[in-house]
């Protein structure tokens, strides 16, 4: 009598389901993990500014005023908000603001003596000398790099050259937020991300109105603290393309944009920005572009 042969293994058939199955899910699952992953990011980018907030307060309490955001340092070279963001916070050279500093966008004393390590290319190492002992014991290390990566603007120009700088010096220093992008890198071939815009309130001023221009000074905040920044044509755009972040106003007259990004919503009648008594942070968020939906906030947005 013949035994039966029991059938072993799948068919192709039966194979060719499963796979289905599988290539279902995942393409279920791979959008909801990509937004898991941003949102992650979003909340490491809330706990950067809860850090360079603190800071901030440090520097209130030792001056008596958060830093300046001006455009421009006093001797009217370009050194816009997110350079003196950096240099109040972690200095230029990523060692800590030196007391002495006028927030020059060469890092010099009134007397136009060099107070950082060139910046952020060139840092003392030990045993230190006398001058370098006495500059460090100096300084006022008011953020952990861990928490801010200190990145000079030639990072992030890449294969737009030089001559898209604008009027800054290449080595002037900004902190860069959470969203490392693989097409910008450091000196050490780390990834960075984009600039942290900072605007400083007047609390003095009245109003939070576009039309009113660059001109009038009336406004709480003033766009053009870092219109010259966001005006650089970012890296991973054609480098022959006149193209910029959404929140660029090439006409200068009437920056809509970034008063609508930081108008409070719950003043209805008068427009007031948000947070008007001290000073705004921005993110450009997982895109890179400053004025898009993924941008991120130091207030609640």
């Amino acid at each position: 009598m013949k035994s039966k042969v029991e059938k072993m293994g799948f068919t192709i058939v039966e194979l060719l389901t499963v796979m289905s199955i599988i290539v279902i899910l995942l393409s279920l699952l791979l959008p909801s993990l990509g937004a898991v992953r941003r949102y992650a990011r979003k909340v490491r980018q809330k706990g950067q500014f809860h850090e360079i907030a603190k800071c901030l307060e440090m520097f209130r309490i030792e001056y008596d005023t958060y830093p300046d955001s001006s455009p421009f340092d006093l001797e009217g070279d370009s050194y816009c908000g997110a350079m003196k963001l950096c240099e109040a916070v972690m200095g230029q050279d990523g060692l800590g603001l030196h007391p002495d500093s006028r927030f020059d966008d060469l890092g010099r004393d009134k007397d136009n003596e060099d107070l950082y390590y060139n910046r952020v290319t060139t840092k003392p190492t030990s045993p230190y000398t006398k001058e370098e002992e006495e500059n460090l014991r100096s300084r006022r290390p008011l953020c952990l790099e861990e928490a801010a990566k200190v990145v000079p603007i030639q990072t992030l120009l890449g294969n737009v050259g030089f001559g898209n700088v604008q009027n800054f010096d290449p080595c002037c220093p900004v902190l860069c937020d959470v969203f490392a992008r693989t097409e910008l890198t450091d000196q050490d071939g780390e990834k960075v991300g984009m600039p942290v815009l900072y605007y400083k309130a007047d609390p003095a001023k009245l109003t939070h109105d576009p039309n009113q221009g660059y001109s009038s000074r009336t406004n709480i905040y003033n766009y053009d603290d870092n219109h010259e920044l966001v005006g650089i044509q970012v890296r991973w755009s054609d480098a022959t393309a006149t193209w910029h972040h959404p929140i660029y106003d090439t006409s200068q007259s009437s920056p809509d944009l970034f008063y609508k990004l930081t108008k409070d919503p719950d003043v209805k009648v008068v427009g007031k920005p948000e947070k008007p008594d001290s000073y705004l942070l921005i993110s450009a968020g997982w895109d890179g572009l400053y004025g898009t939906r993924d941008d991120v906030f130091n207030f609640g947005r």
